[in-house]
């Protein structure tokens, strides 16, 4: 497992709707990019979040990172907007 030091954080993204809900294939142009996941790492210093919440994040601040065959997002804290309550 990857362990975020610091400010940043680790997130498993929500996948890519490839298709609507009237169940029309999208084209990759035209597939919505996530904005939300589950975060599964957090560095020293962040203090607003913890392993397991759901959170949004701005996507443009992202760095791909893929660990093992697992696509994740790393962010500093102040990209995640909020946090989602299930």
């Amino acid at each position: 497992m990857i362990q975020m030091i610091n400010n940043k954080v680790l997130i498993t993204p929500e996948t890519v709707k490839e298709t609507t809900e009237s169940g029309i294939i999208l084209s990759k142009a035209e597939a919505e990019i996530p904005n939300t996941g589950t975060v599964v790492s957090v560095g020293n210093k962040v203090k607003e979040l913890k392993e397991g919440d759901y959170v949004i994040y701005q996507p443009m601040h992202a760095m791909k990172i893929n660990h093992e065959d697992v696509d994740y997002l790393m962010f500093p804290e102040s990209s995640i907007i909020a946090k989602i309550n299930k």
